[in-house]
C-alpha cells in the first residue's frame, strides 16, 4: 500500500481554506473531506500540516476555519486561545492569503515532501528544480531543513547538539544573496544549533578551507560557558556529513569568510 500524501491533501484543502477566509465564513469537517475527496474523519491529519506551517511562518491560524456545527475547532487546533476564538478568525479573515502561493502545490501531481528531501540528498546539483517546484519560502526551508537534519544526522555540525527543537537550516550564502540554486542546495547548509547559527550569521563563527573552524577573537565572553560553546572550538574540525556529496562548498565558505561580524 502506498504512503498517504498529506502535503497532497493539503494542497487542495489549502486553496478551500483561502476562498472560506476570503468569504468570511466557516466550514465543517465532512464539507473540506467532500470537497477534498477525504473522509471527514481523517480531516485532521491534513489540517496537521497546515497548522504546522502557519505556525512555523508566523501566520494567522488558517485552521481555525474548519470544526464542529458550533463553529469550534477540533481537539488537535493548538494555534490560537481556544477562549478567544472570534479574534483568531478575524486575524484569519483580515489577512491578505491571496499574496502567498500556495505552499504545498508541489505535491498536487502526487509528489511527496520526501521526494523531494531525497533529490536534495542525492542530486544535489538538482536543487534548483526542486525550488522550482515548491517556491514558496516557509516551505523551501521545511524542506532544506529535513534534508540538512538527514546529511548532519540531527546533530549541530559545531557542538553535536540534538535537540531538535533548536537545531537550525543555516545558509552558507544568504537566503537574500543566493541564486535559485542555492537556496535549497545541501552544500550551501550547515545544521546548527539556534545559538552557533546566530554567531555564523553574525560572522563572528567562520569556517576555513580545511573545515576548522574560525572564532571571533574579539568575541566578548563573560561566563564560561560562553567560553566553552565559543572559544573551546576554535581550530575544531566541524561535524562533516559522512557523504562527502553534502559537505559544505569550499567556494561558498571562502565567500563566508568576507563577512564582516557584527553585533
Amino acid at each position: 500500500m502506498s504512503k498517504v500524501n498529506q502535503h497532497q491533501r493539503a494542497a487542495k484543502a489549502w486553496e478551500v481554506l483561502i476562498k472560506v477566509a476570503e468569504k468570511k465564513d466557516f466550514v465543517r469537517y465532512k464539507e473540506l473531506g467532500d470537497k477534498i475527496g477525504i473522509h471527514h474523519r481523517v480531516v485532521r491529519f491534513v489540517l496537521a500540516v497546515i497548522q504546522d506551517y502557519c505556525l512555523e511562518n508566523n501566520l494567522p491560524p488558517l485552521t481555525i476555519l474548519i470544526g464542529d456545527e458550533n463553529g469550534m475547532p477540533g481537539k488537535g487546533f493548538t494555534a490560537w486561545d481556544r477562549d478567544n476564538i472570534n479574534q483568531g478568525k478575524e486575524e484569519v479573515y483580515n489577512y491578505n492569503w491571496s499574496s502567498l502561493q500556495n505552499p504545498f502545490r508541489f505535491a498536487l501531481k502526487g509528489e511527496s515532501e520526501e521526494d523531494l528531501i531525497t533529490t536534495l540528498l542525492e542530486k544535489p546539483e538538482k536543487s534548483k528544480e526542486v525550488y522550482q517546484k515548491v517556491k514558496a519560502r516557509g516551505m523551501a526551508q521545511i524542506i532544506f531543513r529535513k534534508a540538512l537534519l538527514k546529511a548532519y544526522k540531527s546533530r549541530c555540525a559545531i557542538c553535536g547538539l540534538s535537540y531538535d527543537i533548536v537545531l537550525q537550516a543555516a545558509h552558507i550564502i544568504p537566503w537574500s544573496k543566493c541564486n535559485l540554486g542555492q537556496k535549497m542546495d545541501v552544500c550551501n547548509g550547515l545544521l546548527l544549533c539556534a545559538n552557533h547559527h546566530c554567531l555564523f550569521d553574525k560572522g563572528h563563527i567562520k569556517i576555513d578551507s580545511d573545515y576548522n573552524l574560525i572564532i571571533n577573537p574579539k568575541l566578548k565572553q563573560i561566563t564560561n560557558l560562553d567560553k566553552n560553546s565559543t572559544r573551546n572550538f576554535n581550530n575544531q574540525k566541524i561535524r562533516l556529513p559522512k557523504n562527502n556529496l553534502w559537505w559544505p562548498n569550499s567556494k561558498y565558505l571562502a565567500s563566508h569568510r568576507e563577512t564582516k561580524p557584527t553585533s
